[in-house]
């Protein structure tokens, strides 16, 4: 049975480090189940706020007799999870400030026992920012193209402050990749372009018109570093 072959959550399960993760809405359940099936984890926690996904991951768990080392849980983000002896922590496919607020609601991350897989779909800027913030350090950052769509994953950990890099624009809109790797390369230009359409938009708008000579600016700003660091 082909468990997985989402290339957004492969990734994901590329960065796992520890025997024992929490996918924090786990859709189906085939991410826990791959980790579990290939050796990459000795047990896993599959959660989800809805009970209908979670009949599916169930389904899923069942099918490849995995009763004993994946645990269901019904849970809004990580309120109802037992994090004792979790050592990676998965929050896939949902947007940027939602996975901001899950984190925010969980003071236990703070702690630094915890290693951090995140794969913002909307508003990566706002989730980079609020990490960056609260002292969360993005250590690595990959992309992959899923479809029509650029993706990246964060593996994250919490240091506290300073950390070792600046809350500047390449941070917020390119992440911590690096942009002499092909699929890097392809998620900034998709940023890029995502960037440059919302300023031309708020140039047309007679309430936006600064904001979008303000982000065209950084727009600007951005190209010259692309061509910069994939020159040198």
């Amino acid at each position: 049975m082909n468990i997985l072959n989402d290339k957004r959550l492969l990734l994901c399960a590329e960065l796992v480090k520890g025997p024992f993760a929490a996918d924090i809405g786990t859709d189906h359940g085939y991410l826990p189940a791959y980790l579990v099936t290939e050796g990459r984890c000795e047990r896993c926690i599959a959660a989800d706020i809805n009970e209908m996904p979670l009949a599916s991951a169930r389904q899923t768990v069942t099918q490849l007799g995995l009763e004993g080392r994946i645990t269901l849980a019904l849970s809004d983000g990580l309120k109802s999870i037992d994090l004792s002896g979790v050592t990676d922590i998965i929050i896939a496919g949902m947007g940027g400030e939602l996975i901001a607020s899950i984190i925010d609601d969980c003071k236990a991350l703070k702690s630094g026992s915890f290693h951090l897989i995140l794969q913002p779909m909307t508003r990566p800027e706002a989730l980079r920012e609020y990490l960056y913030i609260n002292g969360f350090e993005v250590g690595r950052e990959l992309c992959t193209r899923e479809g029509r769509f650029e993706y990246s994953v964060m593996s994250v950990t919490f240091k506290g402050a300073p950390l070792p890099y600046e809350n500047d624009s390449r941070y917020r809109y390119f992440g911590r990749v690096e942009l002499n790797d092909k699929s890097s390369l392809a998620y900034a230009r998709d940023r890029l372009g995502k960037l440059t359409a919302a300023a031309n938009g708020m140039l047309k708008g007679s309430g936006s018109h600064a904001q979008g000579e303000a982000l065209m600016k950084t727009v600007q700003e951005l190209s010259e570093m692309i061509k910069y660091e994939t020159t040198r």
